[in-house]
């Protein structure tokens, strides 16, 4: 009896210290389908609990993507786009967590051209995790990365001597779980009740009448 008590109290412990130290992921996808006009400096857009920044030679548009709507970039013989900062284009969570960059849709937007490409690049606390170049088809293709390093921070470039403009969609994602969470409803009770079954074998082994 006493051995049973004692499994219910070690695992409501445990269960409890599960649920408050457990870190789930979240995949999430960026679709750019938050379109409006002129550009703002920093962070300016959130979508899939991923906020981003628009930069030099990058527009969002809304005919472009897979399906429409998407990340444009042009070469820079025709930018800067008026407005827009003079940095690459800059993902980032806010949010506490890192992330996993999983994969996108690319593709060519006009005549593809032998060695142009897009840098993608991956940090965390400013150390660069990859770095990668991507050459677009002229029809969307999805790729994958399989890189599977926690990032903080993704950055695309437009590479000098790139003579088409790209257009990038649906940024994939794995968001790394937070660091502490709420107990779940059914844990604390569990625990309860394991605590109370261990305090009633404690009193009747001490011969009290219950």
């Amino acid at each position: 009896m006493r051995k049973s008590i004692k499994a219910v109290v070690l695992g409501s412990a445990f269960a409890l210290l599960y649920t408050l130290t457990a870190s789930p992921s979240l995949a999430a996808t960026v679709t750019f389908q938050n379109l409006d006009e002129g550009f703002l400096p920093g962070v300016d857009r959130s979508e899939s609990q991923m906020n981003y920044a628009i930069a030099r030679n990058f527009v969002l548009s809304a005919s472009a993507g897979n399906p429409p709507s998407a990340l444009v970039g042009y070469p820079a013989a025709q930018g800067p786009v008026p407005g827009a900062p003079n940095a690459p284009t800059v993902f980032s969570t806010f949010t506490g967590r890192d992330f996993t960059f999983d994969g996108y849709d690319i593709a060519a937007l006009g005549a593809a051209a032998q060695g142009d490409a897009w840098l993608f690049r991956g940090l965390l606390g400013n150390a660069l995790q990859f770095s990668f170049l991507d050459t677009a088809p002229q029809d969307f293709a999805t790729r994958t990365t399989g890189i599977g390093t926690p990032i903080d921070r993704l950055e695309v470039w437009v590479q000098p001597g790139t003579s088409v403009a790209f257009a990038a969609d649906n940024f994939r994602f794995t968001l790394e779980g937070e660091s502490a969470q709420v107990p779940e409803p059914a844990a604390l009770p569990l625990l309860g009740l394991g605590l109370g079954l261990l305090v009633v074998a404690r009193l009747r082994r001490r011969g009290v009448a219950l």
